[in-house]
């Protein structure tokens, strides 16, 4: 199946669990009532690529839960703190593959390609050593309020 159409059902489906009576979904590349559009995204992966971690975790809420490969977090201080840690030992960057963005959530398909500093037996998706370079496509989906993110899940489904 398309990657897209899969996004867009998924979006859809989210949106439904979401959605009030009498309200519709949609799929668009327009700014939602969410706040965030694809503009946003593209910017927020930008400055993740740049470890600008003032300009990237603008987009979090303050009580932003983050579900993703083997931890589960609960504010945007927790994610800061994961993300010190891990930009810290390795270099990680994202390539965005496709983006959908409904009225209160985005779904994202990207590439994230982690570069090891140094060895990390314990690091959460496996031990990793020096030099090592690991590539995986990864299935986000945001959930959206007031122009932050308020939930994240994140699954990899393939290491490349």
């Amino acid at each position: 199946m398309d990657r897209r159409v899969f996004g867009a059902g998924l979006l859809a489906s989210g949106a439904a669990l979401h959605a009030t009576p009498g309200s519709t979904a949609a799929v668009s590349c327009s700014k939602p009532s969410g706040g965030l559009g694809e503009q946003d995204f593209r910017d927020y992966i930008a400055a993740f690529n740049r470890s600008d971690f003032p300009g990237f975790s603008k987009y979090y809420a303050e009580n932003v839960e983050f579900e993703g490969r083997g931890r589960h977090f609960r504010s945007k201080a927790e994610v800061l703190a994961f993300y010190r840690e891990v930009k810290s030992r390795m270099r990680e960057t994202i390539e965005i593959t496709d983006i959908i963005v409904g009225d209160t959530d985005m779904v994202a398909n990207i590439v994230t390609r982690l570069e090891a500093d140094r060895d990390w037996p314990e690091f959460v998706t496996g031990p990793i050593r020096k030099g090592e370079v690991i590539l995986s496509e990864n299935f986000v989906w945001y959930e959206m309020k007031g122009g932050r993110f308020v939930h994240i899940r994140s699954a990899g489904y393939r290491r490349l």
